[in-house]
């Protein structure tokens, strides 16, 4: 019946347009017609509903912090020995490193550009260039987040008590070392062998993330309203006296709160300026925009030189 009311419907459509097409073209738009309809009368019942729509294309994320959806996040761990460094504690622990690979693995499944502590070659060079500047001992996780180019830094620790695991993860700001919000969760060892316990500590970390990455967002979709936060480290280089080193905070201060949202200074001394500042990300897509307008700004009054710049720090000398 479906045949004959399609050849009917075709038959009026050759009649009306036999004005317009000679008979042979005709003939091969009708069998391909019928063609058609064959084809679909030998579908399975399931194959001839709606075809289902196209799922989007995905949506490229773009590198520019302007136009990024997710932040960039480095882990690490709290506990470690005086004198040891992030990488040193992540090498010597094998507990930790089931914890960063449950940590980095539950975060790059959902996306996340996760920076390693691994391999590394230039981090301990950069973080001494910092603490060299500002002549402050600062946490050297918060230096290795900066000098790696995360925006998120996380700690995590873990302890052990009648077969439990528990751990516990933080998560902080890297330009401001702000703690964003902590997660606990446990998980119970199969066992008192070294493998055991480490795949508990798997476990439990894996376990504390999603409570953690729900803090992560709302700090992240929220705080990017109020600007992107580059920590900016100058040393003032050369000789200058008490009257000029004043005028050249002076200089740097009203330069940075003319263009940026907020500005934080972190130490001010006669060496050293370091400030956090808050920037549009309309206006600065990245932290070498950020640099340029410091340098044009600062121009004629002293000599700026870049010393170092990654996604959140800035190194300047002035002379």
């Amino acid at each position: 019946m479906r045949k004959l009311i399609t050849l009917i419907a075709l038959m009026g459509l050759m009649a009306s347009l036999s004005f317009a097409a000679d008979d042979a073209a005709t003939r091969r738009r009708s069998a391909k017609a019928f063609d058609e309809l064959d084809a679909d009368e030998a579908r399975p019942a399931y194959e001839k509903q709606a075809p289902a729509r196209q799922a989007p294309a995905p949506r490229q994320q773009s590198i520019a912090m302007g136009n990024q959806a997710l932040p960039t996040i480095i882990v690490v761990p709290a506990q470690k020995a005086k004198g040891m460094s992030d990488l040193q504690a992540f090498q010597s622990n094998p507990n930790n490193r089931m914890a960063i690979e449950a940590i980095n693995g539950y975060l790059t499944q959902r996306q996340y550009e996760v920076k390693s502590l691994a391999g590394e070659e230039t981090l301990g060079e950069v973080i001494q260039m910092q603490q060299d500047i500002a002549e402050t001992e600062e946490d050297l996780s918060y230096l290795a987040s900066l000098a790696l180019s995360a925006d998120i830094y996380i700690k995590f620790s873990a302890s052990i008590e009648g077969g439990i695991v528990l751990i516990e993860l933080s998560a902080y700001e890297a330009a401001t070392a702000r703690l964003l919000g902590s997660q606990t969760s446990q998980a119970a060892a199969n066992g008192q062998s070294k493998g055991a316990i480490a795949q508990a500590v798997f476990d439990a970390a894996h376990r504390a993330m999603p409570g953690l990455e729900k803090k992560i967002k709302g700090y992240w979709e929220v705080d990017r309203k109020n600007g992107v936060q580059y920590k900016v480290i100058m040393k003032l280089q050369g000789d200058f006296d008490e009257q000029r080193v004043e005028d050249i905070q002076d200089d740097v201060n009203m330069l940075a709160k003319k263009a940026f949202k907020r500005v934080i200074t972190n130490v001010q001394t006669a060496k050293t300026i370091d400030m956090t500042v808050f920037a549009d990300m309309d206006k600065f897509a990245d932290s070498q925009e950020v640099y340029s307008y410091i340098r044009r700004g600062l121009k004629g009054s002293v000599t700026v030189r870049k010393i170092n710049i990654t996604k959140k720090l800035i190194l300047i000398e002035l002379k």
